[in-house]
């Protein structure tokens, strides 16, 4: 699906879809252990975590390449839930172009004009900056937030 503020691609990157949930895991160790990581905290809400570090253990290291080398592409956070309708961020925009690749689990995002997007493991979407969405959990899952 093709829109002008945003793109919606199915199937985009094989090896975003092959994240084990082990890698993932050790990315968050590592980010405690850090501090660098952000939890997303609603009423209501289980908590989703954000992850921005730069290490990127075996199965998250080649899901960062495929993407890099295909868009040259430098800044990812890494955005985790492990359960239904956990904290996202909500309605917003952002500040910059961003592509979302889902690799674990199935989200949904909302656009102002009405169009819901089912993001599948190994689906891609570009979101223009200044595009309002709305990101919705519907199971535990990783996504990709990839920036420039």
């Amino acid at each position: 699906m093709i829109h002008q503020n945003y793109q919606y691609r199915r199937n985009d990157f094989n090896l975003c879809k092959n994240i084990k949930w082990s890698d993932v895991i050790k990315k968050i160790d590592h980010e405690y252990l850090n501090n660098s990581y952000k939890l997303l905290l609603s009423d209501n809400e289980l908590p989703s975590f954000v992850l921005h570090n730069n290490y990127y253990p075996e199965t998250l290291q080649l899901a960062y390449s495929e993407v890099e080398q295909k868009y040259d592409i430098k800044n990812l956070h890494v955005y985790l839930s492990f359960a239904q309708k956990s904290s996202t961020f909500g309605r917003h925009c952002d500040t910059m172009d961003v592509i979302i690749v889902q690799s674990i689990g199935r989200m949904i995002y909302e656009f102002d004009d009405g169009v819901h997007v089912i993001m599948n493991p190994g689906d891609s979407l570009f979101i223009s900056k200044g595009v309002y969405h709305n990101p919705i959990v519907l199971e535990p899952r990783v996504s990709l937030s990839f920036s420039w």
